[in-house]
């Protein structure tokens, strides 16, 4: 209860307690300086409520007459919201004034803090209130929640999110599992009902699960929290497929649409209109985060088509059913695994659904096969970001194909056609993509020959060369019988690969030659650029080096008039470690900083390890050992990625990289060696290019570029920057400004959030330049 009203305010969580959540305090904080409302958004059960309240409680002092905190929740009209915000306050009705005038009397003069939690349902009575209230004071503040804005002129939405989760099939340590909210929410509240639960190694990687599959959701990790009573984490685990049924215990004293996840969801589906429930269903065929090209492809169909379709979409969203994102320039729609669920629970055997579903499978089908006849051309990063965008959906539609025995033959060539995803750095996918389609599909067609061979390169890269040799066997045998000359050719590049990669260079040299002209004779590019760098490498390792540069520089002819740059990639690759090979260093680093250079456009982790070995050996024979150390540590972290290394490409490469490493550690010392090479590997993809590609200049232009400007942060915050630039404490700079030091503390948890950095020293370094002349 505020100092100065009578209304009803949910127990706050303490201001240390509020899981990752200090930054949207903060914000609300400034934005109030500035604007007279504030509206916190997000998904029913993401803690819109809670935070509110923590809000209204640190702001509490902030005004002459304190705040107020009234629950809409249990209001069934939108012409009852004045009379329940008037008794809140303490108002006693008066016969002769409407509520909504007794409250601008109140208000008029007044500086305070109004909270109206759950807005979203009564929505118009809630606008015109706020309005009016709002006219009548110039001290007044405002804070709703609500699934959508107000939208009322001069109101500042922040969107409140799930809380973060740990990467999925990322190993951390519990010390690391717990800097994630979502885990530490969990842990707090299970604690709360049992006081002997603790995360220890066993139970991280399930815990790190639930919080996925409960998509962040703090009203989620509350309820199944509860369930950890009688629970284990991997017994919960087990049982969490019946979401709704499993999490239906929520706190007795909450109104009535957070008494359960299924209630609360309900409580949403009943606030959309026909179109948007309609919408709803039918998103969830997807999976992840479809783009609005995928949605109009797969939901567009009658009654929902053109406009209709485009504005029950922003229905879904004003009311934070589905919660965009901006990924890479590009807008995707997130529907939470759990609203996903309970839609999926409805349609489930509905003729719509079943079209959708349809729908779906035929969208990502087509557009897989088209992206692979198109690769090797322009747009070859577009296309891949776009492969690792929607992995989801296409694992969803490739699912279906399996599903249909009649689909068979569309699922080996679904598998096959994302060969260059999978060879850039998702070797375990592909592997399993295509394992799955050729046991379902044993029919001797070009469609397996094709999916063996890509199975071959798979396994070839993964170092499993028994493996690719027998996939290699059974597609020449369909060759054979086919009598297809591009199958019996992309069979050959391969051939040649697992020749490469045993140690055999005579037989590598003999099957790219017959590949080479095989893909000649049909003009294939794919197949051309494939084999022309790999002809390259065997005719280099064999000390032919104007054959290597002559093979090599018609690939990069070919891909720059295709418009290419992943082939081109390679071939530069090659021609830098045939110059390496003949010390011809300067040439060789020239090369390949150009091969690195474009494989920065897309994410190629298998190509940049390549390049990036090869410049450690460049490095060493400059007589940088050090740098050389460092640059292996940045390729043991790719390889601990990929699950390969570079034994899987052979004994010439492997054998003079072992030779480098040991170099590189003969003239460091071991323990030097370890020092150096830990720092690479623990270094991020930019920083490891940076690095890479070296220079000061480079770092220098990066760092300029991406340097914040000032006028991102209040007059109050650079003020607090500018005395981290002297190195003071908290506690110093609370003193200094006359503040508290957690009031300190939440400025500079803005100040790192605003700028993007990780720790108060580099706000502090770019504070001291930054801010010179500012204050």
């Amino acid at each position: 209860m505020s100092r100065h009203a009578t209304g009803f305010r949910p127990p706050a969580p303490p201001l240390t307690d509020l899981f990752g959540r200090e930054r949207e305090l903060a914000t609300a904080r400034d934005l109030f300086s500035s604007s007279r409302l504030v509206t916190l958004t997000g998904p029913g059960g993401v803690g819109k409520t809670s935070l509110s309240a923590a809000m209204s409680t640190a702001l509490d002092r902030a005004f002459r007459d304190g705040a107020c905190f009234v629950e809409l929740g249990a209001q069934r009209s939108s012409d009852t919201v004045a009379e329940t915000v008037a008794k809140d306050l303490g108002l006693s009705a008066l016969p002769a004034m409407d509520a909504e005038e007794q409250l601008r009397r109140h208000v008029a003069g007044r500086s305070m803090l109004l909270v109206l939690d759950n807005c979203e349902h009564v929505l118009p009575g809630c606008r015109r209130l706020v309005s009016s209230l709002l006219d009548a004071s110039s001290e007044l503040r405002v804070l709703t929640t609500s699934r959508e804005p107000l939208r009322i002129r001069g109101e500042r939405v922040i969107t409140v999110r799930p809380l973060p989760v740990p990467p999925k099939d990322r190993e951390g340590t519990v010390g690391e599992l717990r800097a994630y909210p979502a885990v530490a929410m969990l842990e707090a509240r299970a604690k709360a009902v049992n006081d002997q639960f603790e995360i220890t190694e066993r139970e991280s990687a399930a815990v790190a699960e639930l919080v996925a599959r409960l998509d962040g959701m703090p009203l989620a990790i509350e309820l199944a929290s509860a369930r950890l009573r009688s629970l284990s984490v991997h017994e919960l685990l087990d049982r969490i497929n019946d979401r709704f049924e499993l999490l239906n215990r929520g706190d007795p004293t909450a109104t009535p649409h957070h008494h359960s996840l299924d209630a609360l969801v309900r409580w949403s589906y009943d606030l959309c209109s026909p179109d948007e429930q309609m919408l709803w269903a039918r998103l969830a065929v997807f999976s992840g985060s479809p783009d609005l090209a995928g949605i109009q492809a797969v939901c567009g169909f009658e009654p929902l088509e053109g406009m209709k379709l485009l504005d029950a979409l922003e229905g879904l969203v004003s009311k934070s059913i589905l919660l965009p994102e901006l990924t890479r320039g590009e807008m995707r729609y997130r529907l939470l695994e759990t609203l996903r669920e309970f839609a999926l629970e409805r349609a489930d055997g509905s003729e719509d659904h079943a079209f959708a579903r349809h729908a779906h499978v035929e969208y990502y089908r087509a557009w897989a096969t088209q992206t692979a006849r198109r690769f090797f051309g322009p747009g070859q990063a577009d296309s891949l970001q776009r492969l690792e965008s929607d992995f989801a959906n296409l694992e969803l539609a490739f699912d279906g194909l399996l599903q249909d025995p009649a689909r068979s033959s569309d699922a080996l060539e679904f598998a096959s056609s994302l060969r260059f995803y999978w060879i850039t750095g998702h070797l375990r996918e592909g592997r399993r993509w295509l394992e799955r389609a050729l046991a379902t599909d044993t029919t001797e067609s070009v469609e397996r020959g094709n999916a063996l061979w890509a199975a071959a390169s798979v396994a070839t890269l993964h170092g499993e060369l028994p493996r690719a040799q027998d996939f290699l066997r059974k597609a020449s045998e369909i060759a054979r019988l086919t009598k297809d000359p591009r199958l019996a050719a992309h069979i050959a590049t391969w051939t040649g690969q697992t020749a490469l990669t045993s140690g055999d260079l005579e037989a590598a040299r003999d099957a790219f030659e017959v590949a080479y002209k095989g893909h000649m004779d049909r003009s294939d590019t794919e197949g051309l650029l494939m084999t022309l760098f790999l002809l390259g490498f065997v005719r280099s390792a064999l000390g032919d080096h104007q054959g290597a540069s002559d093979s090599c520089r018609e690939a990069v002819s070919l891909s720059e008039s295709l418009g290419e740059t992943w082939g081109r990639s390679y071939a530069l690759w090659m021609l830098a470690f045939d110059a390496w090979t003949r010390q011809a260093l300067d040439v060789a680093s020239e090369l390949a900083r150009q091969s690195l250079e474009l494989k920065r456009e897309f994410r190629d982790d298998l190509g940049t390890a390549l390049v990036i070995n090869l410049m450690a050996g460049i490095a060493l024979d400059n007589r940088d050992p050090k740098k050389a150390a460092k640059l292996l540590g940045v390729v043991a972290a790719l390889w601990t990625v990929l699950d390969t290394g570079t034994g899987a490409f052979g004994p010439v490469l492997g054998s003079r990289y072992e030779e480098v490493t040991r170099a590189a550690q003969d003239q460091l010392g071991e323990g030097a060696f370890q020092r150096v090479h830990e720092i690479g590997r623990r270094l991020e993809p930019g920083p490891q290019m940076s690095l890479a590609l070296g220079c000061a200049d480079s770092a220098e232009k990066e760092q300029a570029v991406g340097v914040p400007a000032p006028d991102l942060l209040t007059r109050r915050e650079r003020e607090v920057a500018s005395l981290l630039a002297e190195g003071l404490s908290n506690r110093a700079i609370a003193t200094k400004l006359v503040l508290s030091p957690r009031t300190v503390e939440v400025h500079v948890e803005h100040i790192l959030g605003k700028l993007g950095f990780s720790s108060r020293t580099e706000a502090g370094v770019w504070a001291a330049q930054a801010l010179q002349g500012k204050e």
